[in-house]
């Protein structure tokens, strides 16, 4: 069982070392929009040289808090070299490791994952503010969505989904946002409103109120608790989406939804946090990808799980975008072209890709608790096996 573990580390290794290399030559794309451009403008993921998350094992006779410390003082790193420390259902720290303490880590029997880092940057064309629509006090001015209305909406007060972003705007009037639950994971940055946008706009689709402004989200009113990751300039890292999975998990309870309009380079302990989440009976909504690629490659869109849900980008057409990621872990297609949401600012965006597809069946499992119908199914799906179209 030991030599089958740490087979299972030096695999998951050694597969996320080559990061370094897969960088420069797959496509780059993560969660980016733009309403002007056919095909979000590029992203990157990629690894941070000479940094590492260590995740621990569960189960162990001391605390997890003493064994990290342990280890730590056995290494002889100092506390300058420890970037982030993260609790919770699973414990660890990120810091700058040489390769033979990589190696040592490996070895450890109370060691689960030994990775690299990842920086991971959003498109700067995130949307575009639409001059259409705007705030408002008359019922006049809201309207629905092509896509919410395509895929049905209903109301989602008690509802309660995590949004793993750049942060909500808590000001909005348009959005239900959770002011005590919602966190930054953003190391010496404790706001976790957005500045950036992206995370307000994914909230929008999801829970937008039925108020008679603005727009109407899938579970209109639904609780949306906001995990900031990524910072005023769309950037973020591994460490920063993986604490705020973990954090999700913890207090999260079974029926809750997850929203992770995000992707970095393949990472066994992101997709093995995400199934941890799963199985908790919490339903968690997944981007798959705007590169136009199979999916196979990406966390967390690469994972097939129960209560996992992948979701690629058609359009009103019910055609596959053509910049949506595809592959054997999509379960489903949802609206994700030309988009009307809410943004920062208190106003309204228009656009593009599958991060506003996946926030639309994130909507659906708040409503029905984990159901997702279908109705038909997409055309031009490049993998040959035509995503079903998701209904509530």
């Amino acid at each position: 069982m030991m030599r089958s573990t740490n087979f299972k580390k030096a695999v998951s290794f050694f597969a996320l070392a080559s990061v370094f290399s897969m960088a420069g030559c797959q496509k780059d794309e993560l969660l980016e929009e733009t309403a002007t451009a056919p095909t979000p403008p590029a992203t990157s993921s990629k690894a941070v040289e000479g940094k590492y998350i260590v995740v621990l094992k569960n189960g162990s006779a001391v605390s997890k808090q003493e064994l990290r410390d342990r280890l730590i003082k056995n290494l002889g790193i100092s506390k300058e070299r420890v970037s982030d420390v993260f609790n919770g259902a699973s414990e660890g720290f990120t810091g700058n490791l040489s390769k033979n303490e990589v190696q040592q880590l490996m070895k450890d029997e109370n060691v689960a994952y030994v990775e690299p880092e990842q920086a991971v940057l959003l498109g700067k064309g995130a949307a575009s503010p639409s001059s259409t629509y705007s705030t408002s006090t008359t019922a006049s001015t809201q309207t629905i969505p092509w896509g919410i209305s395509r895929v049905g909406y209903g109301d989602g007060t008690g509802k309660t989904v995590w949004v793993i972003d750049s942060g909500v705007q808590s000001s909005h009037p348009d959005l239900n946002v959770d002011k005590t639950r919602s966190k930054s994971f953003i190391s010496g940055v404790t706001s976790w409103e957005d500045g950036y946008g992206h995370g307000t706009g994914v909230a929008g689709v999801i829970g937008a109120k039925n108020n008679g402004i603005g727009v109407v989200g899938v579970a209109a009113n639904a609780t949306i608790v906001a995990l900031r990751v990524f910072d005023d300039t769309g950037y973020g890292t591994l460490t920063r989406i993986y604490s705020a999975l973990n954090h999700a998990y913890t207090y999260g309870k079974a029926g809750d939804v997850v929203n992770m309009s995000l992707r970095v380079s393949a990472s066994t302990m992101l997709d093995d946090l995400v199934k941890k989440v799963a199985a908790k009976g919490m339903f968690v909504a997944v981007a798959a990808g705007n590169s136009y690629i199979d999916c196979k490659n990406d966390s967390p869109a690469r994972v097939i799980a129960t209560n996992v849900f992948v979701v690629s980008n058609m359009d009103s057409y019910s055609k596959f975008s053509p910049s949506s990621n595809f592959g054997a872990s999509v379960r489903f297609a949802a609206p994700g072209s030309n988009i009307l949401t809410t943004w920062k600012g208190g106003g309204y965006v228009t656009g593009n890709g599958t991060s506003y597809a996946a926030p639309h069946v994130a909507g659906i499992l708040a409503l029905t608790g984990g159901r997702v119908n279908s109705q038909g199914l997409v055309s031009n799906d490049p993998d040959g096996k035509p995503d079903p179209i998701a209904l509530k």
